[in-house]
């Protein structure tokens, strides 16, 4: 994965002005847009092989039932995403349609780069979207995007080896294991057995998965990223709490040794080979990893969710939704055209070939497919039926909040969470304290400070930054 990237909003503005006055004459832009008219440029995060497939096959039949016209996609890494859209947009040249992480979604609605699709909805019908994301960019009386699927990563464990540590695994997944982190960490030390390669549990160290773990586990003790004014409040004491609890992972010795560097993907391989016992990044497409890589050992007799614990200042345990958007770009001059391939993307045929793909990870936004008898009859549902279950658990009752938006949801609305989270202040100032470079408070405090000068950058009011948006 690439390192942490951002760019202000003034810069981002300065960008596209510069764009747009670069110099080019008048019929070489012509020609320019002739050649690119009936070309759709779509850009996703599903970047993996299988999935790629999917979305071409709407893709070739976005082509025969358009003649005339091309669609073009690109899979696109979740931590690259920003980034790549970020300079796409300062030169004036972004996709028609793209994924959006949902925190980058104020941030992109602010700045004008997106467009209302309520028409998509009113096309696939809106009662049939699924509550958890129907209204999520709902702003202003319109919906500016629409998430692809609906997921929510689960606390999984390698239940054999907890079993052969004495641990019982509880058969309802919605009763604790352990109800606070103090107790989980206990656990994490009994089963730890560096010199026989076998460490309690898988931690990223890479930025924006680091930023993900720490985002779910504020939640769970109590805590916000931004406050109900949307100040900072990184130095509160809830976030110090959990800053304590990632260091004493570290200093536990519970997780691998290399854990500052280790990406996604390589959490994914450590769990399903053995190497920990447990990933609190239990999104459904590691049944996948599990299948290739333990494939003896691919069942909930060995890999099972479990329910969350709280931090010492938490009483919910809260997790992430992954539940990405389309969206379509203001820049695009096929607008319409792009709306017709987003409500072909959702026809039942192409849907249901599109999330049979990684049925454990991508639960479908639309109520009649999930009753659909063909998505009911796939096999991954059955075989993990608890994993599945979790993720409705959690997204039924409230405590799966978007990734990069984090408790309370409504913090969606907060225009500059992209800038934040994508700058990597917070990964760097966690990776100082877990090094012994700052002391806890000293670091979220400076994460606090850091967030507020960048806030004010982009030209919003600190404190109270809410004060922006008095006028709408």
């Amino acid at each position: 994965m690439t390192g942490m990237h951002s760019i202000s909003r003034r810069g981002f503005l300065k960008g596209v002005a510069a764009a747009a006055g670069a110099g080019l004459g008048p019929a070489i832009l012509t020609r320019s847009a002739q050649a690119q008219t009936r070309t759709l440029q779509i850009w996703h995060t599903e970047a993996s092989d299988i999935s790629v497939k999917a979305v071409q096959k709407v893709c070739d039949r976005f082509e025969q039932m358009h003649p005339g016209a091309k669609a073009n996609q690109q899979g696109i890494a979740w931590a690259d995403l920003g980034p790549k859209l970020y300079t796409a947009l300062a030169a004036g040249t972004p996709p028609d349609i793209a994924h959006l992480n949902c925190y980058h979604f104020r941030s992109f609605q602010k700045q004008g780069a997106i467009v209302p699709i309520d028409d998509v909805y009113r096309a696939i019908g809106l009662n049939d979207v699924v509550e958890s994301v129907r209204d999520m960019t709902l702003f202003q009386g319109k919906r500016w995007g629409i998430s692809h699927h609906v997921g929510a990563p689960a606390l999984m464990i390698r239940k054999d080896i907890a079993e052969q540590a004495g641990f019982k695994v509880p058969d309802d997944i919605s009763k604790p294991m352990f109800p606070t982190w103090k107790e989980q960490l206990e656990y994490l030390k009994a089963v730890s057995k560096p010199d026989k390669r076998q460490w309690g549990m898988s931690l990223p160290g890479t930025g924006y998965f680091l930023q993900e773990h720490l985002g779910r586990w504020v939640g769970s003790n109590g805590g916000t990223f931004y406050d109900e004014k949307w100040n900072p409040a990184f130095h509160k004491e809830p976030f110090i709490q959990t800053l304590e609890f990632v260091k004493a992972l570290s200093d536990n010795k519970v997780v691998p040794p290399d854990w500052l560097s280790q990406s996604w993907l390589g959490m994914i391989v450590e769990f399903s080979t053995g190497i920990t016992t447990m990933i609190d990044h239990g999104y459904g497409r590691i049944a996948g990893s599990i299948e290739k890589y333990a494939p003896d050992k691919a069942s909930e007799e060995y890999f099972m969710p479990i329910w969350r614990p709280v931090g010492p200042s938490g009483k919910i345990p809260y997790t992430d939704m992954d539940a990405e958007i389309w969206v379509i770009f203001s820049k695009s001059k096929l607008r319409d055209l792009a709306k017709e391939w987003l409500k072909l993307f959702y026809t039942r045929d192409m849907y249901l070939n599109y999330v049979r793909q990684y049925p454990v990870h991508m639960p479908p936004i639309l109520k009649s497919l999930r009753k659909d008898p063909e998505y009911q009859a796939l096999p991954e549902l059955k075989k993990w039926r608890n994993w599945v279950r979790m993720q409705e658990i959690n997204i039924d009752r409230g405590l799966a909040i978007p990734v990069g938006v984090y408790y309370p949801a409504t913090n969606i609305q907060i225009p500059f969470l992209a800038e934040v989270f994508d700058s990597g202040i917070i990964a760097d100032e966690i990776v100082g304290f877990v090094q012994g470079r700052r002391k806890g408070k000293e670091a979220a405090q400076r994460i606090t400070d850091r967030a507020n000068d960048l806030i004010k950058k982009l030209g919003y009011p600190v404190p109270d930054p809410i004060r922006s948006e008095k006028k709408l």
